[in-house]
């Protein structure tokens, strides 16, 4: 049986609670030692050597960047006995009581705690007596933004016209819920968060004063983690010290902060730069198999592609990149195995897909098809040298060249005889695409696929229709025959409308003034496409589509616009040279966009 000890002699084993953390430890005492702030400590200081201190300041900014600590600092300066002074010397009584927050002259008030009229009044009230032994009078209201709009008015007079010798020092993370007519009352200063380098700068210092060994990368990594507040790097660091004592080593800090092996980032980038998506989805099985949550890997990830993209770049990375020379060393390599423009595009996709990790059930999985989709990412070629190979496909498909390398070699090096040409089925529109002007049903769609080829015949083009055949007959057979002829003219034929037909005469009404330029520009072209077509010489007129708007769509802007789109979206669908990227690289339309749209 086990002997428990007595209630009373456990509780006098228990070491005292006098152990200090280093946040408050090492909280600057004078303007010097305060972090990052120069432009709020160096109008502070010089007010207080030109005696111009005004009788309310207003500190605002994120926690744990100074807002308190310039306040005691200001305290401190103010009321000092060889003061005031800009370097209060720290160790006369009054700098030691403020220091130890126990100074009758200067008090602190937590506004979060005591948000009511009574507060202020005692404050108000406090007011009437002299400061002793101090010089000056001040009150330090933190989290000032949480008073009551009773109490703000209550001290809106106060505020304007307080006593000789008082000062007010208001500190906040949120200034817009304060009130203007407080505002107004007082001179503001916004503090700013503070850089990775001025955060590892300080813990730095702190760790040679204390003897703490660990390494740069580490204390790179709780700089980062900190996000900006030297508070939040100092607790990390103590939190450190608690699991590990002085000696902290790289794993540590990486357990303890819960961050990601950044072999394993480094790897997961590199088999996605590759094309290998198997590699991709092993290491990132193993990032998380240490129990880091997938938006964490992701935002690693993200960070990882910045940090490539900007080593591309730039050449001078010493103010861009965090970290050693060993680390950007091997970063440079790594970016060195892409180009810029796909990196970027790998950047903009990830940032994409990672956007529903929070609200996913299924977080995991998401980030898993993301990472087969940036290693499956096509690469993009040059854009000049892709219009540039478009433009050669096109001519080639005319039969008026020898097809660049790697498209389908053709007998001969001929064109293809125009009825085995015609044996080619027309690439069907994706289904998100509005409707072409003709509404009635292209011969074309009817094509049957044999059950032994799976080759699409489609019906003879080249029968003209009789004559007394409905003009959208006609003009649906010539999109037919043109496709054969002359892609550019196909596409430019799906805007246009017959609206006469007489005599050897056609007159087309084109909408689109790109498709209606084209069919100018090769109207002897298509003139003699049309004469093979009726057999018989034709003249063809091409004249612009008169659409007037409608009533309700006077009315309306939302159908004009509708309709616009439409255009756009059916004039890129039908553009010849999309038509020839589409076949020759194998690609299928995903969206389409206005050039400079989201």
């Amino acid at each position: 049986m086990v002997a428990l000890q007595p209630a009373s002699q456990r509780i006098r084993l228990e070491p005292p609670l006098s152990y200090q953390v280093i946040a408050r430890r090492w909280r600057p005492q004078n303007f010097e030692e305060v972090t990052g702030q120069i432009h709020v400590t160096k109008p502070l200081r010089n007010a207080v050597q030109s005696g111009r201190v005004p009788h309310a300041l207003l500190l605002t900014g994120p926690r744990g960047v100074g807002k308190t600590t310039l306040a005691r600092i200001l305290a401190r300066c103010l009321n000092c006995e060889n003061g005031p002074t800009d370097e209060p010397c720290g160790t006369c009584t009054s700098c030691q009581e403020v220091a130890q927050g126990t100074a009758t002259d200067v008090r602190e008030v937590d506004a979060a705690s005591r948000t009511g009229v009574d507060d202020v009044r005692e404050i108000i009230e406090a007011l009437r007596y002299a400061p002793s032994p101090g010089k000056h009078t001040i009150f330090v209201i933190d989290e000032v933004h949480m008073l009551s709009g009773a109490a703000f008015n209550a001290l809106l007079k106060t505020l304007e016209e307080p006593p000789p010798n008082c000062l007010f020092v208001f500190a906040t993370t949120n200034p817009e819920k304060i009130p203007f007519t407080v505002l107004s009352r007082c001179q503001r200063y916004d503090l700013r968060l503070l850089s990775n380098a001025e955060v590892v700068e300080r813990l730095e210092l702190i760790c040679k004063e204390e003897g703490i060994e660990i390494s740069d990368a580490s204390l790179r990594a709780v700089a980062r983690e900190s996000q900006g507040s030297m508070r939040d790097s100092q607790t990390l660091l103590d939190q450190l010290i608690a699991y590990e004592g002085t000696h902290i080593s790289d794993e540590t800090v990486q357990s303890v902060l819960d961050l990601v092996d950044h072999n394993l980032l480094a790897q997961i980038i590199e088999a996605c730069i590759q094309g290998n998506a198997e590699a991709a989805l092993h290491s990132g099985q193993l990032a998380a198999q240490s129990g880091t949550e997938p938006a964490r890997i992701a935002a690693a990830l993200v960070a990882l592609l910045r940090d490539l993209v900007v080593l591309r770049i730039a050449k001078d990375v010493s103010d861009l990149i965090e970290g050693g020379e060993a680390e950007i060393k091997a970063l440079r390599t790594l970016a060195e195995q892409e180009e810029p423009a796909r990196l970027r595009r790998m950047f903009k996709v990830l940032v994409q897909e990672s956007a529903g990790l929070s609200v996913t059930p299924f977080p995991m999985a998401v980030l898993e098809m993301a990472l087969v989709r940036l290693a499956t990412l096509p690469r993009g070629d040059d854009v000049q040298a892709l219009l540039a190979k478009i433009d050669q496909l096109e001519a080639s498909n005319r039969g008026g060249g020898s097809p660049p390398s790697g498209a389908p070699p053709r007998s001969g090096g001929q064109s293809a005889p125009r009825a085995e040409r015609a044996e080619a089925p027309r690439r069907p529109a994706p289904s998100s695409a509005a409707p072409t002007a003709s509404a009635q049903p292209s011969t074309s769609d009817s094509m049957a696929e044999t059950a032994d080829t799976g080759v699409a015949t489609p019906p003879p083009s080249n029968i003209p229709p009789p004559p007394e055949a409905p003009l959208e007959v006609v003009l649906d057979r010539l999109r037919v025959f043109a496709q054969n002829e002359n892609r550019g003219l196909f596409a430019s034929l799906n805007e246009a409308r017959i609206i006469d037909r007489q005599n050897g005469c056609i007159r087309l009404e084109v909408s689109a003034p790109f498709h209606r330029k084209r069919l100018q520009d090769n109207l002897v072209e298509f003139e003699g496409a049309c004469e093979r077509f009726f057999s018989q010489p034709t003249r063809v007129e091409i004249i612009e589509a008169q659409t007037p708007a409608s009533p309700g769509r006077q009315k309306s802007g939302t159908s004009s616009k509708r309709e616009a789109e439409r255009q756009r979206r059916q004039t890129a669908l039908n553009h010849p040279k999309i038509n020839v990227a589409l076949e020759a690289l194998k690609a299928e339309i995903v969206d389409i966009r206005p050039i400079g749209g989201k």
